[in-house]
């Protein structure tokens, strides 16, 4: 039996990412209600992998390796374990006659976007399977409505967007959908300036982004004062990438974190602090925690050289650093007829 498409099997990855300013600013809608809101993020060699075998029985089997989780699906059922697996094959039609396998680089609640890379990798595969290629702003919707549906609050776009394009990227909220802009940044400049840590504590980025959107709508002064200031740092942030002043990056990743740190407590937390302090005493230009933070990773900016003492004081401080080099290549695909 193959698949919609007369496939034996599909192939995805996609990258996760590190966003070095304007994060939670791709909640809807505050991206259309903080003036000039845009998110700048990289994507890192980090991936997300998707797989589909076709299955001669007509079944559906599940399986996430990272969760050690596997099961046979039967669409209509009551919720699994997989829940937002079984939601984007609902969502692409893909309901018989296949093994679908997953897997990440990142571990879960790293805060680099890898449960977006994973719905991005799994709902191109599916469409892929079926012989109906989503484009990239039908991927980024189609993930965004279904990680809503699954989390029941409203999510953002920012970690869609490196996935399926991968590269150095300023998004722009704006009526009727994201403008995407590709930043002209060698990716070599990255790879010698941006250190990605994990504090060994995962984090859930739910409640926090949900109450962050009902603040802001409810008006609350320091919440809407700092969110603009978030998205007048990711616009300087931008435009300096676009100059090539590349030493201007750190000092504003550092002043995004104190804006983002102070919009509730537990961002911060003391493992994160107890990073940023090594870091910034081994030679650190600056850093933020990723995502909505609460542990999970910090990203780091260095100076030329001094990588290794600044990876070396953050081990020393408790941390595990992870790979960051940039992805200039968003998601893959290779299709076995």
């Amino acid at each position: 039996r193959r698949g919609a498409g007369s496939v034996k099997s599909v192939t995805v990855t996609a990258p996760c990412r590190v966003d070095l300013a304007g994060g939670s600013l791709d909640l809807w809608p505050l991206g259309l209600m903080v003036p000039g809101a845009l998110t700048v993020n990289v994507a890192l060699d980090l991936r997300a992998t998707a797989r589909i075998d076709a299955l001669a029985d007509g079944s559906v089997e599940l399986v996430s390796r990272d969760l050690d989780v596997s099961y046979r699906w039967t669409p209509g059922s009551e919720r699994g374990g997989l829940p937002l697996l079984e939601r984007l094959c609902e969502a692409a039609g893909a309901l018989s006659g296949f093994r679908l396998e997953t897997r990440s680089d990142v571990p879960a609640g790293s805060g680099l976007g890898g449960s977006s890379a994973l719905s991005a990798a799994v709902a191109t595969a599916l469409a892929a399977w079926r012989g109906a290629p989503l484009g990239d702003a039908g991927t980024v919707a189609l993930c965004r409505d279904v990680e809503a549906a699954n989390l029941r609050i409203p999510t953002g776009v920012q970690d869609f967007w490196p996935a399926v394009r991968g590269g150095v990227l300023a998004v722009h909220y704006e009526p009727g959908g994201e403008r995407v802009e590709r930043l002209d940044v060698q990716p070599e400049a990255f790879a010698e300036r941006l250190v990605v840590v994990y504090t060994g504590r995962s984090r859930l980025s739910a409640g926090t982004n949900w109450s962050l959107v009902k603040r802001f709508i409810d008006g609350e002064r320091d919440a809407v004062s700092r969110l603009e200031a978030i998205a007048r740092v990711a616009d300087t942030l931008r435009k300096r990438l676009v100059s090539g002043d590349l030493d201007a990056v750190g000092p504003l990743m550092s002043e995004e974190w104190d804006q983002r740190a102070g919009l509730a407590a537990g961002i911060a937390t003391p493992e994160m602090e107890a990073l940023v302090n090594a870091a910034m005493a081994a030679g650190a230009s600056g850093g933020k925690g990723c995502g909505a933070g609460g542990g999970g990773c910090l990203a780091f900016w260095v100076p030329p050289g001094a990588r290794w003492q600044v990876e070396e004081a953050l081990r020393s401080a408790g941390g595990s650093i992870l790979s960051a080099r940039p992805a200039a290549q968003g998601r893959t695909v290779e299709v076995e007829p």
